[in-house]
């Protein structure tokens, strides 16, 4: 055996045997530094806290891959400088109080920090608002013991203390709960040290300290906490924004359950994530990718963003985070939000309107905005057109070259294949709408306008394929053969080309043979060096690699990818957009955190292996993974939107592990042709592991498990 192939037996051996193992998370390849949101649904105030208890504030909005330079204050409480800071973790999934825990002298210091504030209610700013540091120490041993508290302060801006309060470029307060007994300002070009008064802490007592900053905004408490720092009323306060967080919030959870504790942890965390990034803007809710670089319209990034708003049964919300993005085009029905060649926002925008529609089941709204939609695919045939008047022959009858993204710049001499994956995305979904709304012209014209788009592109396609070490066929994102990088680099428009775009049949040789390629580069099972760090892993790019194989029928893989998803994030429920695996270090990091695509695409990725729709079928149960199937477990989805309306179930293994019983209510839409159920390899009925419902009809069945 030659060199080359003993190295492609190892592969696949590894491959096997890693599809043969038990899938857990524990979060072991968590980045070694993360941030983590605290604030409320649609607030204006993203505070941030870091790994350390640090709150962070002031995003500068020139730093992309530096992860603490950013910020333009940091505020720090310590007990006592000399703590061992041991773990951080939240309160819970759906409870974003920052718990960090440390130890000092044989006593636990545990330090809490939350959002506090009044008129949580959207669209309305707070009323009130502040974030509070609640610190307790708990003295474990035999006799009293003394720490020395101390608040750090690194501002760019003028730090000035006064009694209790020190006041950050004469707007943000930071008032301690204790006594301030000295003041250093002379460390550090940026760094103030306040010095608390000593405290001691008798044998086996709990004391707790408490600090307030206001973010510069009204606050409720600070005036009082400045003459009476009462610990108690803080904790009354904690307890008010537990109930809040528990109680009295619209965000959708309950709507997925599954058996593993921490897949659901994630699950939930990111759908809250989703809603604490949002804000308000031109009186609209603006869905938002993160608190710091990403804090704005993305229109990619939105239209999963909102695809999940309006699955997990929030469309009316959905529905202003489309109208708001529809409110950027053009009078040509031209989008340029991101950049000016960034072509692809015209396609996205199209699939991003049907899918709300179809999920929301609202022809209405559809027609109500179909003038503008039509706008917009007309501008995509004037796209088809300037590629005829320009000097690259490459790109004739497609999309001119324009900013690739996702690892790859690209630019007007730079012609590639990510713009022409999702106008072809956008096109074909808008010829579905138009016979769904009976807009049978449109259809006609549009009909003729994609075959001859999509025959261009796949001519061009096979002029272009490359061949990696492996020997797969694959379709780089650049044309120009001298213009490519890695075979992998920015192959995110490749995968959403697959699913959702739809462009491909499962047969197609260009997109299995991509997709081979990308199973070859798996690292921490992640596709790696494809996004802006050659050598680093973009996290959730999982997502978009897991849609790509359920789509294509690897749905083991699909699983697999959820999970290396998972084992990416922080033990916080969040994740970076992109971080070095664990043999390079230090570190480096690139963009937001928490990042809320990831949290999108991991919600539904965990929706889609349990139900996706393929054309006229709703398909159930596809990519489940076997490990969700052992005794006593329940998984079931809850009023989850699709396009022939809502799907509930519920798959409950019995004590003894042999038998589950699966019960499917009916679907809504005549349009629905079949409920297909797939057992895997984990389950059989009547020796079958696929399964015909009646969409119609509520269905019930008895599942053997292998």
């Amino acid at each position: 055996m030659n060199r080359k192939m003993f190295f492609i037996s190892l592969f696949v051996a590894c491959t096997f045997s890693l599809h043969a193992q038990k899938q857990e998370v524990d979060y072991r390849y968590a980045p070694q530094w993360w941030q983590s949101s605290i604030c409320f649904p649609d607030d204006s105030c993203k505070t941030l806290v870091g790994p350390l208890g640090q709150m962070l504030y002031e995003y500068g909005g020139n730093e992309f891959y530096n992860y603490v330079g950013a910020f333009r204050t940091i505020v720090q409480f310590l007990a006592d400088e000399n703590i061992k800071i041991n773990s951080q973790r939240l309160y819970s999934a759906r409870i974003p109080i920052v718990v960090t825990e440390a130890t000092y002298r044989g006593m636990t210091v545990t330090q809490e920090i939350f959002a506090s504030g009044t008129a949580f209610t959207p669209k309305n700013r707070q009323a009130t608002r502040e974030d509070i540091i609640l610190t307790t120490i708990v003295n474990n041993t035999y006799q009293p013991q003394t720490l020395n508290p101390m608040l750090i302060i690194d501002s760019e801006h003028k730090v000035n203390v006064t009694g209790r309060t020190a006041v950050i470029n004469n707007k943000m307060q930071v008032i301690s709960g204790g006594n301030i007994a000295k003041v250093r300002q002379n460390l550090g070009q940026f760094k103030t040290l306040v010095e608390l008064e000593s405290v001691t802490v008798a044998a086996g007592e709990t004391q707790q300290i408490a600090v307030l900053c206001d973010n510069g905004l009204p606050s409720t408490f600070a005036d009082r906490f400045k003459t009476t720092p009462s610990v108690a009323e803080i904790v009354q306060l904690k307890s008010l924004m537990i109930d809040y967080w528990e109680n009295k919030t619209d965000i959708p959870y309950n709507q997925v359950t599954v058996p593993d504790k921490e897949i659901q942890n994630l699950a939930d965390a990111s759908i809250r994530g989703i809603w604490q990034a949002r804000e308000i803007k031109k009186g609209q809710i603006t869905f938002q990718v993160g608190p710091t670089c990403y804090r704005g319209l993305w229109i990619v990034d939105g239209a999963i963003i909102l695809e999940t708003a309006a699955m997990f049964d929030r469309g009316k919300d959905a529905r202003e985070g489309v109208e708001y993005t529809l409110s950027f085009q053009q009078d040509n029905g031209r989008f340029a939000v991101l950049a000016q060649d960034f072509w692809k926002e015209h396609g996205i925008v199209l699939w991003t309107c049907v899918r709300h529609a179809l999920l929301t089941q609202d022809k209405e709204w559809l027609r109500s905005v179909w003038s503008k939609l039509r706008k917009t695919m007309a501008y995509i045939k004037e796209l088809r057109d300037m590629t005829l008047q320009n000097d690259i022959a490459l790109d004739d009858g497609l999309i001119p070259p324009g900013f690739i993204d996702g690892g790859l710049a690209g630019g007007k001499d730079v012609p590639e294949y990510t713009n022409i994956f999702f106008n072809l995305a956008g096109m074909k979904a808008m010829i579905q709408a138009a016979n769904w709304l009976g807009e049978k012209n449109d259809a006609k014209e549009w009909e003729a306008e994609y075959a001859d788009f999509y025959a261009t592109f796949q001519k061009a396609a096979h002029r272009d394929l490359a061949t990696d070490d492996f020997g797969n066929k694959y379709l780089s994102i650049p044309m120009d053969p001298k213009q490519r990088s890695l075979p992998q680099r920015a192959q995110w428009a490749f995968c959403q080309g697959v699913y959702p775009g739809q462009i491909f049949e499962q047969n197609d040789p260009i997109a299995i043979g991509t997709l081979n390629m990308l199973h070859t580069t798996l690292q921490e099972g992640m596709v790696m060096g494809t996004g802006w760090d050659i050598d680093g892993i973009w996290n959730y790019f999982a997502g978009f690699y897991g849609h790509a194989c359920l789509w294509m029928g690897e749905s083991n893989r699909a699983g697999n990818s959820l999970y290396a998803f998972a084992n990416h994030a922080s033990p916080l429920y969040a994740w970076r957009e992109e971080q070095s695996p664990r043999d390079l270090t230090p570190s480096k990091y690139v963009g937001d955190m928490p990042h809320n695509w990831a949290s999108a695409l991991f919600a539904e990725l965990t929706v889609h292996l349990l139900a996706l729709d393929r054309g006229n079928e709703l398909h159930l149960l596809e990519g489940l993974p076997k490990e969700w199937v052992g005794a006593g477990m329940t998984t079931a989805l809850n009023d989850i939107a699709t396009p022939f309306g809502k799907i509930s179930f519920t798959l409950t293994v019995d004590a003894s592990g042999k038998t589950a019983d699966l019960t499917v209510e009916k679907l809504t839409d005549p349009s629905c042709k079949g409920l297909i159920v797939h057992l895997g390899d984990w389950g059989e009925s009547n020796g079958s592991n696929i399964v015909k419902f009646d969409p119609k009809k509520n269905n019930k069945l008895t599942v053997r498990i292998k």
